[in-house]
């Protein structure tokens, strides 16, 4: 039977694989399925529909050439400049306005502290970071996205338990536990943040998927602007100090606290409303780091068995080496989510195979090493940690794998990658939410 939403959705998708804007994609979408619907009332299957409005609309490739053409000489406009529809203008400016606001507000939350002469620790300070500007970004997106007042209340009263549980928990020598609350808090959040941006379909492995592409986006537009914010403060510093005042103080304690809610706030804005003009620099950058982290890790392996050492009885390379891990994860991930779906399998997705082999055999060295340090040291909060989060990149690179060789055989649709990959954010949710709310109580708050 024809699945006529299927064909419209691999017809959308392709459009945006050619660079076409989430906005032109939705129109021309529109239009399609309004020809449709006019064919099929005058008697025309829904088969026959589809495929002459399709021509009707003209050829993709066509269509997607004219569209950059047009677009490559704006790009600049695009980016610096107002939209000229009144409408579309006054929308944009609003939301400027609401990031500074948020901005404004997420710094002066970071501020609390200070501002009513609470003495807070720095343990206490990191572990609550992420509530300094995750619940302001939840808040943009559903300003934005309007995912109503419900869900909006939902997401908050979250924050709000959140930041009551690990505030009500004590900490005591040598905080393994606060500084496990402190790293995986955040990326909990930010997964329930995805909900915020993903709306009414958070359970959809398509939404789910643009999530994932959008934090990739974030990552690597956040990171560009942060770099320019840092020196923007180097400089400042410089210049005045050069005319003999010091004003360290106030970068450290206001500068650096509200520029960078603003370098959050502000990467999200971009991200969010100018990815039609530049979402297509990250799967380049993407595509460029995937052959290099390859023949990178290929070439550690290499020497490590001809030198016939292993660095990984090192606490520190050893973690060093589980971030590598996850970086490597993140490139393949982002690989995926930027790839069209219905497009045949290309070198990207040979390299993106090999880079998960390769990860696979590093994760199990670092595995081993970690079962090693348990048994000859004892269980500590960080080492079953560090265990369960191997295991866990250990069973997600091997699926993908798996999943990877099928579809090379064309035995199962490119799709099916995709939907194992979004359901198992789920499990990533869990495993922070054990480390971040439990651990703590099982290792005694130590």
């Amino acid at each position: 039977m024809f699945d006529l939403e299927q064909h419209v959705k691999s017809w959308s998708d392709y459009l945006r694989s050619k660079g076409m804007s989430e906005a032109d994609v939705v129109e021309l979408e529109s239009h399609l399925l309004d020809q449709v619907d006019d064919l099929v009332k005058v008697g025309l299957s829904t088969e026959e529909a589809f495929i002459i409005s399709v021509k009707r609309l003209g050829n993709v490739n066509m269509i997607s050439e004219e569209y950059s053409k047009i677009n490559i000489e704006s790009l600049w406009k695009h980016l610096l400049l107002d939209p000229v529809d009144p409408a579309a203008r006054s929308h944009s400016r609003n939301q400027i306005v609401w990031v500074i606001i948020l901005a404004l507000l997420a710094g002066t939350t970071a501020k609390i502290p200070a501002l009513f002469s609470i003495r807070t620790s720095d343990i206490v300070y990191f572990k609550n970071l992420s509530f300094y500007v995750l619940p302001f970004v939840a808040l943009f997106f559903a300003l934005k996205h309007g995912i109503g007042k419900k869900q909006t209340g939902t997401l908050l009263l979250i924050y709000a338990a959140s930041c009551l549980i690990i505030n009500l928990y004590p900490s005591y020598s040598p905080h393994q536990t606060v500084l496990l609350t402190g790293t995986h808090l955040p990326l909990l959040l930010w997964l329930i943040t995805g909900v915020a941006y993903m709306g009414k379909e958070w359970k959809s492995s398509k939404a789910r998927m643009n999530f994932l592409r959008f934090t990739g986006e974030c990552v690597i537009y956040g990171s560009l602007l942060m770099l320019g914010f840092m020196f923007l403060n180097v400089f400042t510093l410089l210049i005045f100090s050069s005319i003999g005042v010091h004003i360290e103080q106030f970068l450290q304690e206001y500068f650096l606290v509200y520029g960078g809610a603003a370098a959050a706030l502000v990467t999200v804005y971009l991200v969010e409303a100018k990815k039609s003009v530049v979402e297509n620099f990250a799967p380049i950058l993407a595509k460029i780091f995937s052959p290099l982290f390859l023949l990178i890790m290929i070439a550690f392996l290499l020497t490590m068995v001809i030198k016939r050492t292993s660095p990984f009885l090192e606490r520190e390379f050893l973690i060093g080496f589980d971030l590598l891990l996850v970086v490597v994860l993140g490139i393949v991930l982002y690989t995926i989510s930027a790839r069209s779906l219905f497009e045949k399998h290309t070198i990207f997705d040979y390299l993106n195979t090999a880079l998960i082999a390769v990860a696979i055999i590093v994760d199990c060295v670092a595995l081993s090493a970690i079962v090693f340090r348990v048994a000859e040291f004892g269980i500590t909060a960080n080492k079953i940690a560090a265990l369960g989060e191997n295991i866990l990149l250990l069973v997600n690179l091997a699926a993908l794998l798996v999943l990877y060789i099928r579809y090379f055989l064309s035995k199962i649709k490119f799709t099916l990658i995709e939907t194992f990959q979004t359901r198992y954010l789920t499990v990533y949710a869990i495993w922070f939410a054990i480390v971040s709310i439990v651990f703590p109580v099982l290792f005694h708050f130590k």
